[in-house]
């Protein structure tokens, strides 16, 4: 069965999405998979089967948005999502965090370490991906930061951690590139 069927299957599944909601996530899936098409989606699929989406309490968290790989729960602040921010700029960000959700670790994060190069990374590759249309951008200075780093280590360094859930593999590459981690 091909990938983008069985993302579709998996939404079919899922009773906690609405129709439009599944709608947003499979086109969103769709570009992901055509400007990266050597991405294994296969944890996707398995997270997309039982996703939730829910409301983020403002008392709670100021966050835009924000991905729970412990209970598979993707939240979104309705009060924050604004105009001035580009919705389908930020659900293609949550979706690489649960497409590279895995165990404990999400992208090249390890024991906490590595977390702004992560959301550097994921907000280089959503703009990427789909751009950004919203007047404010969540994380442009983690972004500028990643860039400058891949610069030094190489962006298919980073690329390749990132999807592959392996820290070891940026370490190595820091290391190649003479910098001490």
């Amino acid at each position: 069965m091909d990938i983008l069927e069985s993302i579709k299957k998996a939404l079919e599944e899922n009773i906690n999405l609405s129709k439009e909601v599944k709608g947003n996530i499979y086109g969103l899936v769709n570009i992901l998979h055509t400007k990266l098409p050597d991405v294994d989606l296969t944890n996707l699929v398995d997270k997309l089967k039982t996703l939730q989406v829910k409301k983020l309490n403002r008392f709670i968290s100021n966050d835009v948005s924000r991905y729970s790989h412990v209970e598979n729960i993707l939240y979104l602040n309705n009060e924050r999502l604004t105009d001035d921010y580009d919705g389908k700029h930020i659900l293609m960000f949550e979706l690489l965090n649960i497409l590279t959700s895995k165990d404990n670790k999400r992208g090249f994060i390890e024991d906490g370490r590595f977390e702004a190069l992560n959301v550097g990374f994921t907000e280089i590759l959503a703009n990427y991906l789909v751009g950004n249309e919203g007047e404010s951008t969540l994380y442009q200075e983690q972004a500028i930061e990643t860039n400058l780093i891949s610069i030094i280590i190489g962006s298919d360094v980073l690329k390749e951690a990132y999807f592959k859930n392996d820290t070891a593999i940026l370490i190595k590459g820091f290391k190649d590139a003479g910098v001490e981690v």
